[in-house]
């Protein structure tokens, strides 16, 4: 009998959880090994010119998985295993703007209108906030609505490659 194998590696920690993820598309643990290693060198300290010895090591779960070919269901599990694995990524999500950036925008703002008012009167006042405030009341609306629309549009990706990779799953389970 054809078998495939696939062999991958997981941290510690993921091994249970990575072990049921690949059962769902037909695969068993064939066999599984763990994996420690540690390598030194002599390396000069950046900031004393010491030399110093750095030890690196890595610590992860080497697993391998066999499939028979002839199980039922063999070439669909298949292709469903090769869909969820194209399901695309939403990303990351967008970047909040920064409040410090804003809070220092509104305070030097303030401090224009202030300053304008008391040495220019409403004209200073008026010149401010035409130069000023409208400008820096304008980008911040504009940052904050752009921030939420791409976290909604964000949120929306992630929710349904959820949902798309949720139904592949389901299938899979229906299938063995």
């Amino acid at each position: 009998m054809a078998k495939d194998t696939k062999t991958i590696s997981v941290h510690p920690n993921n091994e249970v959880s990575a072990i049921s993820f690949f059962q769902n598309f037909g695969w068993e643990l064939f066999g599984n090994q763990e994996v420690k290693t540690s390598s030194s060198h002599l390396k000069e300290s950046m900031w004393t010119g010491d030399i110093v010895q750095v030890t690196e090591t890595s610590h992860y779960i080497k697993l391998t998985f066999q499939r028979e070919k002839s199980m039922p269901n063999y070439s669909r599990l298949v292709q469903l295993e090769n869909e969820y694995d194209s399901v695309i990524s939403s990303g990351t999500p967008p970047k909040k703007p920064s409040k410090l950036i804003a809070g220092v925008v509104f305070a030097f703002v303030g401090y224009m209108l202030v300053f304008m008012t008391l040495n220019q009167g409403i004209l200073g006042l008026l010149a401010t906030l035409i130069i000023f405030v409208a400008p820096a009341v304008g980008l911040y609306i504009f940052r904050t609505r752009y921030y939420h629309r791409r976290l909604v549009e964000f949120e929306s990706a992630e929710a349904a490659e959820i949902e798309q990779k949720r139904r592949i799953l389901n299938e899979c389970q229906n299938l063995l």
